[in-house]
């Protein structure tokens, strides 16, 4: 009788694990299931390295910055391949890593972008039907899971000295994406089964020179606004916007140049903006109970905001500003009314949401960083720095609570990715999946 009632037990603990695995085993999209860095999985391992805890590798053709995307036994990501001039899709088991299948955009003309920042540095996007990554100037593109495309749009010349990195995000039947920067920004939403154009904005602040006009002086080609002072064509907006419920309804906000601004992700009307931010805008927004924050770069102005404006809340939503700020570039996630973010100094900060005031600072392991910073389930945050080292600490408004430090010895600017039982870290050499040791 004790025995089945002990089998009973395990079948129902089982069952209960199972649909909980189920329920968080995606990372769709950039920045994981709601944009927030954060994922209700919590059976991931805290410690690593090349010889523990890795379920398997592979070896990358060439370097890449963008992350991976999961959907149920398929993993995704884009890679450029420079020697052919293609911008690929590749998919591989999610259980072996063994690649299933790739697929390739060509494109021959010159496109302009940093050496630190290689060509498809956009993370795909899928709802499980549908996988849609953006090239640039090579375009977007839609597949089902199997590798069929189903549709392809030219969006334009994609031209900055520094290349491109907003990923596109889903929204119902929508794919949204923020094009840019250059001469060229805007905000555009296209049917996800066919490609066709439902809304598009223009993104471009009122300072922004529209032409291209002379060459780039620093050996990169041709640069948005490049006869313009240097300190004023450092601009663009590099980030991925987000989606934030407000009294019922979503509002899409992006990270704009100089300023935030809110859209109804269904027809692109501009709800609200919000001046004060700097030229570039690197980390993607991050919203804690209806507040919006964005941070700027490389010295530039950050900001809060209340969500569900109308017009110009400059005077009136605004809650704080920063005139000059860190170097900000990855995107930090929020707990419980504090925002806890990496600058590009290695140098982890927690500041609280409502006033700006930053709670404390210490420098990580592993150095410098672009990366942004994962959540799960039970808490725990993971950074991942340019060295390959990864940091594992606990969010605590008072002080800074180190769990582990993991090094795979391997370059990288992305960012961890956790998907169910798996964390997924690519580096400039390998995509790995770490996770605990089968039983069988």
């Amino acid at each position: 009788m004790k025995t089945a009632c002990y089998v009973a037990m395990a079948f129902c603990f089982v069952s209960l694990v199972s649909a909980s695995s189920a329920a968080d085993s995606n990372w769709p999209q950039w920045r994981g299931p709601a944009g927030s860095g954060i994922t209700s999985a919590d059976g991931v391992v805290s410690e690593w390295g090349p010889d523990q805890n890795v379920k398997w590798r592979i070896e990358l053709p060439e370097a890449g910055n963008s992350t991976p995307v999961v959907w149920e036994d398929r993993v995704f990501f884009t890679q450029p391949l420079s020697e052919t001039n293609q911008r690929s899709l590749f998919c591989v088991d999610r259980e072996t890593g063994r690649e299933v299948w790739r697929r390739s955009v060509r494109y021959d003309k010159p496109e302009t972008s940093h050496k630190t920042n290689p060509y498809c540095s956009a993370s795909p996007v899928t709802d499980g039907k549908h996988v849609i990554a953006w090239f640039g100037s090579a375009g977007l593109v839609c597949w089902d899971v199997d590798g069929n495309e189903l549709w392809r749009r030219d969006l334009g010349t994609q031209q900055h000295m520094w290349g491109y990195g907003s990923s596109p995000i889903l929204y119902d039947d929508l794919c949204i994406l923020l094009f840019g920067p250059g001469n060229n920004e805007f905000l555009i939403a296209v049917d996800k089964t066919t490609g066709e154009t439902r809304w598009q904005v223009d993104a471009l602040d009122d300072n922004a020179e529209r032409a291209l006009s002379g060459p780039e002086n620093d050996g990169n080609a041709n640069d948005f606004g490049s006869n313009k002072p240097r300190s004023e064509r450092l601009r663009g907006a590099w980030n991925t916007p987000i989606l934030v419920e407000v009294d019922g309804h979503f509002e899409l906000v992006a990270a704009l140049s100089r300023r935030v601004s809110a859209f109804d992700p269904s027809t692109g009307e501009q709800l609200w903006t919000c001046g004060g931010t700097g030229p570039l805008a690197y980390a993607s927004p991050m919203e804690s109970d209806g507040v919006v924050v964005a941070l700027g770069s490389y010295g530039g102005a950050s900001l809060a905001v209340r969500a569900g404006g109308r017009g110009d809340v400059t005077s009136t939503h605004r809650i704080w500003h920063k005139s000059k700020d860190q170097g900000w570039l990855g995107t930090g996630v929020a707990d419980n009314g504090s925002i806890y973010i990496c600058n590009m100094n290695g140098v982890l900060s927690c500041f609280d949401v409502q006033t700006g005031e930053e709670l404390w600072k210490k420098r990580t392991d592993g150095g410098g960083t672009w990366s942004s910073i994962t959540q799960t389930g039970d808490g725990r945050m993971f950074l991942l720095t340019k060295s390959g080292t990864t940091t594992v600490f606990k969010p605590d408004p008072k002080e800074f609570k180190q769990l582990a430090t993991n090094s795979l010895d391997e370059k990288t600017n992305a960012s961890v990715v956790v998907a169910g039982n798996d964390i997924l870290i690519r580096t400039d050499e390998a995509l790995w999946c770490i996770a605990r040791p089968s039983l069988e």
